[in-house]
């Protein structure tokens, strides 16, 4: 791999445990108490004072066994689909997308709506489905799809939720809406996905004279050889070249823990938030600084600049 690929990988390790410490130190709290909510059957926005809240209380919320009853059917649907079809795995991929949901959706739901930074599971998933089904790239690509995809759209759900929520619709529309968009969009992503590699001449190629030439694509296919074809054992097993790099679970899973301490002492030290900080490393590839560094005076003009000195102007028009 080059070294911006290896650092990523690192990168991408690092930042998983970290999420899930960082998660335990700084909201445990809140996430205790929204499951005694749940236990309990009681809105986590029952005393609210909260003006958005209140004027949302006069419609009828979507009720538990609803989302349920879709989380049973989509499963039903995703594993008959991956028995019937020449898949080549198992239909517990489908179960494996829940659990990698159930373990990371509030850490990563937490950090995305605190930062708008989305942690997402590719990785974890690739090394997973690797070490399933060691040698079989098509295999790992649907560990991959299911256990990535899972808790990207539960975030994605939520977070049109949390704008309903401020806008005053009804759940119950929002709900529909959402269920509506999801039957088509599964429909028209899938015939735009074959007409690019049907219709575009050259596409997805060095050579393609509207320069489609797909960086995110090729990682895809170069992560299925990595973590499929070869598997995770052969790339970061005892005595391989990339071995070194599972140092940076534990890396990620202790850098939290020194700033959440300092941070109660000096005040400074609020500002570092390690999950955001290690998510950093993962634009080094395969696009290049050339892609981020733009934002970067545009952000700070606006965040920092305008808002110091014209807050009225920034909360009217930013």
């Amino acid at each position: 791999m080059s070294a911006s690929n290896s650092f990523i990988y690192g990168a991408f390790f690092a930042v998983y445990t970290s999420t899930i410490t960082h998660a335990t130190l700084y909201h445990r709290r809140e996430i205790v108490s929204g499951f005694r909510n749940l236990i309990a059957r009681k809105s986590a926005f029952a005393n609210s004072r909260d003006v958005h809240t209140r004027l949302m209380r006069s419609y009828k919320e979507v009720p538990e066994w609803v989302y349920l009853l879709v989380l049973c059917a989509s499963i039903a649907i995703g594993a008959a689909s991956i028995a019937v079809y020449p898949t080549n795995t198992s239909p517990a991929v489908v179960l494996y997308g829940v659990f990698l949901a159930i373990v990371f959706c509030i850490p990563c739901g937490i950090i995305k709506a605190i930062t708008n930074v989305e942690v997402t599971l590719n990785v974890v998933a690739e090394l997973f489905g690797g070490l399933w089904f060691p040698g079989n790239a098509t295999a790992m690509n649907y560990f991959k799809a299911y256990g990535y995809v899972t808790t990207s759209h539960t975030l994605h759900f939520s977070q049109d939720l949390k704008l309903a929520h401020y806008i005053h619709i009804p759940p119950w529309v929002t709900f529909n809406c959402q269920m509506f968009a999801t039957f088509v969009s599964t429909f028209v992503c899938t015939a735009i996905l074959n007409y690019q590699m049907t219709k575009i001449p050259d596409v997805c190629t060095p050579g393609q004279k509207d320069h489609f030439t797909c960086p995110g694509v090729n990682t895809f296919f170069t992560a299925s050889v990595l973590w499929g074809t070869l598997g995770p054992k052969k790339m970061f097993g005892a005595g391989a070249i990339y071995n070194g790099l599972l140092w940076c679970f534990l890396i990620g899973a202790l850098l939290p823990i020194p700033f959440y301490f300092l941070s109660r002492k000096w005040k400074a030290f609020q500002y570092f938030h390690a999950p955001v900080f290690l998510y950093g490393g993962l634009v080094w590839a395969p696009y290049n600084l050339s892609n981020i560094w733009p934002a970067v005076p545009v952000a700070w003009l606006f965040n920092y600049y305008i808002k110091k000195r014209h807050l009225a102007w920034w909360s009217k028009y930013n």
